[in-house]
């Protein structure tokens, strides 16, 4: 399975099919990426944008699918299921996956949004005004940095990955000495 952003829409061959935020507009060109399903069917994709900067595909192999981010609308995309496919949000930034590959973690300007392996949200959690980075995940915790604006500074955050509730330090599994 594969995705590649294209410059346009080829306008021949089949129609494309019109990803959306809510509102449908299939008149109009959005971001166009053409999906590849492990049998080798190609699909045209036109994705409404969002309001964000970010443009990226993540994929995702044990669930299937793709993560796109079409200039902030974030959609859940199986290449192999055409029609069946999820919107997030309008200001995705990035999505990274979790070691056990069984949830994604998409950061915003404002949230941290879990979604399983079956393109479910499982958790939305606000922990911005301006920005969102995970810096790393381990030991079911999510770490980060927060953009709060004012007074444009960046703030360390410590979540729990089962939940989206705050985590402290504190718990985090202790080394043996």
């Amino acid at each position: 399975m594969t995705a590649k952003i294209e410059a346009g829409l080829p306008g021949i061959g089949p129609l494309p099919v019109h990803l959306h935020t809510g509102n449908p507009t299939p008149w109009s060109e959005g971001c166009v990426v053409r999906f590849t399903s492990k049998s080798g069917d190609e699909w045209i994709g036109n994705l409404q944008r969002g309001y964000g900067y970010a443009t990226k595909l993540i994929e995702w192999p044990d669930a299937n699918a793709f993560i796109v981010i079409a200039k902030g609308a974030t959609y859940f995309v199986r290449p192999n299921e055409p029609t069946n496919w999820t919107y997030f949000d309008l200001l995705g930034i990035d999505c990274m996956m979790l070691p056990q590959h069984d949830i994604a973690l998409l950061s915003t300007y404002t949230d941290v949004v879990a979604i399983s392996n079956g393109g479910d949200e499982i958790w939305r959690r606000s922990v911005a005004i301006d920005g969102v980075e995970i810096t790393k995940i381990e030991n079911g915790l999510i770490h980060g940095t927060a953009g709060i604006d004012p007074p444009d500074e960046w703030h360390p955050f410590l979540l729990q990955v089962a939940t989206g509730n705050d985590a402290e330090p504190s718990d985090e599994p202790k080394s043996r000495s």
